[in-house]
């Protein structure tokens, strides 16, 4: 087991197409971990391994690799760069002490890089940039460089500078070893032979942004002391560890170049997993602190779980502290669970190596645990729950349903094992429409879930826009009458019911009330009353959808010793209640959405102007982090594909959010509409 001091944990992150998985096969391949690098299009790298992920020739899922590197233990994570699988960044990000965002130099900052770089800074996390791609027709290193400055919060270092671009582009140049070596009184020959006047400014910045953060090498530097270069890099660390200095990394990780110095920064200047000195969550709305270190005491979060139905669940996690062996009794706390651990492995994209032990600050997995899911924690010796990891909220609605009636059966089962691999897809059954509706993060998203469930389940389904779960309502208060009177020899059937019937404020769904005196309908009746109305308005008599916030009063009536009974009282309310609501102008309601987008704001008159053309009501906006919010009232049934239209109106520079705010009545113009097609579906 490798000490905590000597582990190194970083993920990629990027816009789709910068190049992580490239740069992962050339360090895995420096690593020695594999022979040569692969082709994705070929389908051969180590990190996009999935059926998916080759025929689709980009990242889909989250890839682990654990390797030694020169006296470390290096857990790398290779994320995807597709707006759809922004949940596997945020897993990502919660496993690692740094993040590495690439850019690609011939684009620049992309919609993606802004969206996992504010992930990536929300998690307080160091973080590095690597500018990729410097050997292609217009890469240019420096507009990138100002680009970020202009961008991002905080201060960008470049730490190697390429020497060229484009066909001219030989390779990078460090910075910081010709810093030390010209503070040490040496040549810059030493270091390259090229020409690093061009260069003064940056080496310059750089040498100044990591004196000015320690006092000693402050004193060295107004005195014209020598500063080694392992001095640099200790006030470099410093820097990197509490965000004040981002490095800026040039390379072509396609040709291989710049891709070690940039693996031997990353140990140097990536903190070690115990540099907080202890782990802090919760447990009963108290805070607790554990210490990392060694030993039984041991707490673990699990990042990302892995499901196939012939071999079972995988879960990926991280020790957090402690030691955590093969059959050691751990407890699951906030589900009361113990479970003992089964075989301990470390991932290496689809290849996992069986291990002895795991300690902290160390990433691997478990197998067949059913209990474990996504961003639990799992512990030994205290109890403690970690915060759990923030993923991204689903926001494309689609209903699912079989291909064909041998995936009738089948579906279900399939769709609702996809969240436990995936916590950014949702499914559930919505008993009002009589739909399985998924929430997805887009097209992208749904079409590999299709693919997964056609490849793990044997199930292949279609979807469609969701139907709306309408509701019906009366705008009156109206007085009937209603006789069941039935005699066909023998025992009759007789309830005589009167009802009142009136409004309520929206969502207070539904009410009953009785004011019988002198006992014109007997007590053992209102029950049965009540019950005709609970079951009539279950269909509303405009289009059959079920009827709220009303209040039904039966105030009157009459029985016949003999022939009254529960079942006549409660025809005759039900038949009352139909009544009723054709007398009390009956209305349908449509769900209405509180909704929250944020863009920029160049795209502020254009999301305005959608939203009203969705019906939408503006309630305000606020300013936002940079960006403009948007609040606004939406009809839902407008907003099942928002998500995908929002992208295409901003270029993926929106998001949003919302959430169910009220019912409202529709337009006479929809209403006539929704009972025409409602007719029709009946038809």
């Amino acid at each position: 087991m490798m000490s905590t001091k000597k582990i190194r944990n970083f993920c990629f992150i990027s816009h789709g197409g910068a190049g992580k998985t490239i740069l992962t096969e050339n360090i895995l391949c420096n690593a020695g971990l594999i022979a040569s690098p692969g082709s994705i299009d070929k389908g051969s790298t180590a990190s996009d391994f999935t059926p998916e992920e080759k025929s689709h020739n980009h990242s889909i899922n989250n890839s682990y690799f654990s390797f030694n590197w020169e006296g470390y233990s290096i857990n790398l994570i290779d994320t995807p760069g597709f707006a759809d699988f922004r949940g596997e960044v945020a897993s990502a990000l919660r496993m690692v002490e740094s993040a590495v965002l690439l850019i690609d130099g011939t684009a620049g900052i992309q919609v993606n890089t802004n969206y996992v770089w504010s992930m990536a800074e929300k998690n307080e996390l160091p973080r590095f940039v690597f500018v990729n791609k410097m050997d292609l027709e217009g890469a240019d290193f420096f507009k990138t460089l100002d680009e970020l400055q202009n961008t991002f919060q905080g201060k960008f270092v470049p730490i190697t500078v390429p020497d060229g671009s484009g066909e001219s582009y030989k390779g990078v140049v460090d910075l910081l070893q010709a810093v030390a070596y010209q503070l040490d009184g040496g040549q810059e020959k030493k270091v390259t032979d090229v020409d690093l006047s061009e260069f003064e400014e940056y080496k310059h910045e750089l040498l100044e942004s990591v004196v000015e953060l320690d006092e000693d090498l402050m004193e060295k530097y107004f005195a014209d002391e020598e500063i080694t270069n392992d001095e640099l890099v200790k006030g470099l660390l410093i820097g990197v560890a509490s965000g004040e200095i981002i490095p800026v990394f040039a390379g072509s990780a396609m040709k291989n170049s710049g891709v070690k110095t940039l693996l031997e920064y990353l140990v140097k200047l990536t903190p070690a997993p115990d540099h907080a000195g202890v782990v802090k969550g919760t447990w009963e709305g108290e805070p607790v602190e554990v210490e990392i270190k060694d030993g039984d005491t041991a707490v673990a979060l699990v990042g990302k779980t892995m499901v196939d139905p012939y071999v079972g669940k995988l879960s990926i996690f991280k020790v957090l502290t402690g030691t955590l062996t093969r059959d050691k009794e751990v407890i699951i706390p906030d589900k009361g669970t113990k479970v003992k651990l089964g075989k301990l492995f470390k991932m290496n994209g689809a290849k996992q190596e069986e291990v002895t032990t795991l300690g902290p600050g160390e990433i691997g997995a478990v197998a067949r645990i059913d209990n474990l899911e996504t961003s639990d924690t799992f512990c030994s010796g205290v109890k403690i729950k970690i915060a759990e990891i923030e993923f991204p909220k689903p926001m494309y609605f689609q209903a699912v349903y079989p291909a064909s009636e041998t995936d009738e059966e089948k579906i279900s089962n399939a769709i609702n094992r996809i969240p436990e691999e995936d916590p950014t897809f949702k499914a559930e059954f919505n008993t009002e429409t009589r739909e399985l509706v998924v929430a997805a993060m887009g097209t992208m998203h749904l079409d590999i879930i299709k693919e997964i469930c056609k490849r793990k389940f044997d199930v292949d389904f279609i979807t469609k826009t969701p139907k709306v779960a309408y509701k019906e309502t009366i705008q009156s208060r109206v007085e009937v009458e209603e006789k069941h009177k039935k005699q066909s020899g023998g025992r009759g059937q007789y309830g005589h019911v009167f009802i009142r019937m009136e409004p309520l404020s929206r969502g207070q769904d539904f009410e009953f009330g009785e004011e019988i005196f002198g006992g014109a309908i007997p007590n053992q009746y209102i029950p049965a009353v009540e019950k005709g109305i609970v079951e009539a308005k279950a269909e509303g008599v405009l289009a059959g959808y079920p009827v709220v916030d009303f209040k039904a009063v039966v105030y009157d009536g009459s029985y016949h010793p003999v022939d009254s009974s529960e079942m006549a009282f409660k025809i005759a309310a039900s038949k009352a209640f139909k009544k009723g609501m054709e007398q009390a102008q009956p209305v349908i309601l449509e769900p209405i959405m509180r909704v929250e987008v944020k863009v920029p704001e160049e795209f502020m008159g254009d999301i305005m102007g959608d939203l009203n053309s969705r019906r939408g009501r503006i309630l305000g906006m606020e300013p936002d982090g940079g960006e403009q919010k948007i609040i606004a009232e939406v009809p839902q049934g407008e907003m099942f594909t928002y998500a995908i239209d929002l992208r295409s109106i901003t270029g993926g520079h929106g998001n949003f959010d919302m959430e169910f705010s009220h019912y409202d009545k529709v337009s006479e113009k929809l209403q006539e509409e929704i009972i025409s097609q409602r007719q029709a579906e009946e038809a």
